[in-house]
């Protein structure tokens, strides 16, 4: 005689009886029932490797079944429950797949960093761009001047010195005093 769990006793003693009054389904279903359930279990644990889930399948299948209208027209009932069953067990993974990265959403959006920077860091880059301008407007014209020539605009030290009409000495003795003001004036000015 084939195992029975309690899953199954409670699926012939009331899930079955259900479908008694339905013309003559319940002889059909019952022995599907009986022929098959215990394989359908052990098929979907196989697959699921959950004893619960898949007691559940073969119950829920059994009752896709059962709601059938004709279960005699159906010409390959083993088949057929097969297939509901193995239709069940790839819905209920996709749903678990689903929820799974719905979960898991919040936590992916909260590690994403955004390259363009935010309302606070251009409100942050706004002020260090402002006390930078004070800074240089603060410096020497001729310093201010070698500054904004060669780490600006991007002038060699020669090419600096040619248009300032200076030593290419003095250019780097002016760049020296703008950098040290500016290094200064923005440490100065972090919290």
């Amino acid at each position: 005689m084939p195992y029975i769990d309690l899953q199954t006793i409670i699926i012939i003693n009331i899930l079955l009886p259900t479908f008694q009054g339905r013309r003559g389904r319940y002889p059909v279903l019952e022995e599907l029932f009986r022929q098959y359930a215990n394989r359908l279990r052990q098929y979907l644990q196989k697959k699921t490797n959950d004893p619960d889930l898949s007691a559940d399948i073969v119950q829920e299948a059994f009752t896709r079944i059962a709601r059938h209208h004709d279960l005699s027209a159906i010409a390959n009932q083993p088949s057929y429950l097969f297939r509901t069953a193995n239709n069940l067990l790839i819905d209920h993974l996709r749903q678990t797949r689903t929820r799974a990265t719905d979960s898991l959403a919040p936590l992916v959006l909260d590690t994403v960093v955004d390259p363009n920077p935010g309302p606070e860091q251009l409100a942050g880059k706004e002020e260090e761009m402002d006390r930078l301008r004070d800074i240089l407007l603060s410096l020497p014209p001729v310093t201010r001047a070698v500054f904004q020539l060669s780490r600006i605009q991007g002038l060699t030290r020669d090419e600096t010195a040619s248009h300032l009409g200076i030593s290419t000495s003095s250019v780097q003795k002016h760049l020296v005093l703008a950098i040290t003001a500016i290094s200064r004036g923005l440490e100065q000015a972090e919290p």
